[in-house]
């Protein structure tokens, strides 16, 4: 699969690697690290910090399982109560082990290259699967752009996070920002669905009268389903993220490296442009086979976003393989294809021709990581604790 091998100098580096964010958010220092402070003491030294990320990627993959099972990839279905309250607690979840993992990774003494391979892989995972659980909680619906537009989001803020690590060096969380008060928030949504339905979620303010003959009255958004709204919402802050990153770049570097940053990131640009093409120009194939699309969508955001952790960590320059290059070419001629048929094989066999290239590619750097660190991924030895 044409998958280069890390040189020494790379391995010499994520050895050395450390990993660096600084966190100003409200509910995070109010609330989650006292919180966390007294949940950490209970748990003993010889539990690695993988098995915590490894047990949010099972319960969301749970979370996936009853998603999936009540009506695929239909948007507009409503889900069952226990379905509802899954979700939630997907998020809330989320938002404790995130920070969990790293307060027990910090107790024992391991260093940051112990979870290298873990924690960048599940996280990506995990991200992808609260996209899909999100969009069904939100029953936003299946036609037009509000269909895509929680995984628009998703996609955007985390990668373009991901990319802004990968050029100053470390993370950045606002006072107010999605992983805490984002995720708090969708949890509270999930509880109050699993109490009292999602039938709210259809209503609008123009729908229960609130700002009727107002200055509201006059806007599209008063007469919008609060699912969409909050899905809007989502894919305003993915908007957001991508042009803070041009903005943080262009002050550092100046405008060339602006232009740069463009052509670095035009691969993973296919896996948000690609869909919202065959919205405008192929609404039928969308409305019929979004689930292909949707798929090879999260398949090159995992693979680009995972590329992109593993450049982090080697401190190496930003480059794309031809395989994976050759997938992303596939995906956007695909749009050029007027036969219904011809499209949906195409789409189905690039899926899994990525999921192949995808495994491979975990595989070999997993194996070239640990192999060179001499680590176990769910294994503690002694040594290794202070």
């Amino acid at each position: 699969m044409c998958i280069r091998s890390l040189s020494k100098e790379n391995l010499e580096k994520i050895q050395q690697f450390k990993y660096k964010y600084t966190n100003d958010g409200l509910l995070s220092n109010i609330c989650m690290f006292p919180f966390l402070n007294i949940i950490i003491k209970c748990l003993p030294n010889s539990l690695s910090p993988n098995i915590i990320i490894l047990f949010l990627l099972l319960y969301n993959l749970i979370a996936f399982f009853f998603t999936l099972t009540e009506g695929w990839f239909d948007f507009s279905l409503h889900l069952q109560s226990r379905t509802c309250f899954i979700i939630g607690f997907s998020h809330l979840f989320y938002l404790i082990i995130d920070k969990l993992y790293g307060k027990q990774a910090r107790i024992i003494g391991i260093p940051t290259s112990f979870s290298i391979v873990m924690v960048n892989g599940c996280d990506i995972f995990i991200n992808i699967i609260m996209a899909y659980n999100l969009t069904r909680l939100l029953i936003i619906g299946n036609e037009y752009f509000d269909s895509f537009s929680v995984f628009f989001g998703i996609y955007l803020g985390f990668y373009m996070m991901t990319y802004e690590n990968y050029k100053i060096g470390q993370i950045y969380f606002p006072i107010i920002n999605w992983v805490d008060e984002g995720n708090f928030a969708i949890f509270i949504i999930g509880v109050v669905c699993g109490f009292t339905g999602q039938d709210w979620l259809d209503n609008s303010l123009k729908k229960i009268g609130i700002g009727k003959d107002t200055f509201l009255s006059r806007f599209d958004f008063y007469r919008l389903q609060f699912g969409n709204m909050i899905g809007k919402l989502i894919t305003i802050f993915g908007i957001i993220t991508w042009v803070i990153l041009y903005y943080h770049t262009y002050q550092k570097k100046g405008c060339l490296e602006n232009v740069k940053t463009f052509f670095d990131n035009i691969s993973f640009y296919s896996c948000i442009f690609v869909p919202i093409f065959y919205i405008y120009y192929k609404e039928i194939f969308y409305y019929l086979s979004k689930w292909v699309l949707i798929i090879n969508s999260c398949l090159i955001f995992a693979r680009v976003t995972l590329d992109l952790q593993i450049k982090i960590v080697t401190m190496d320059a930003y480059k794309c393989n031809f395989v994976f290059a050759f997938s992303n070419i596939i995906y956007i001629s695909s749009i050029f294809i007027n036969n219904y048929q011809a499209n949906l094989y195409i789409l189905i066999f690039l899926a899994f021709f990525q999921i192949i290239e995808l495994v491979i590619f975990i595989f070999v750097r997993s194996r070239e990581i640990t192999d060179y660190l001499g680590i176990h991924i769910f294994f503690i030895e002694p040594q290794e604790q202070k």
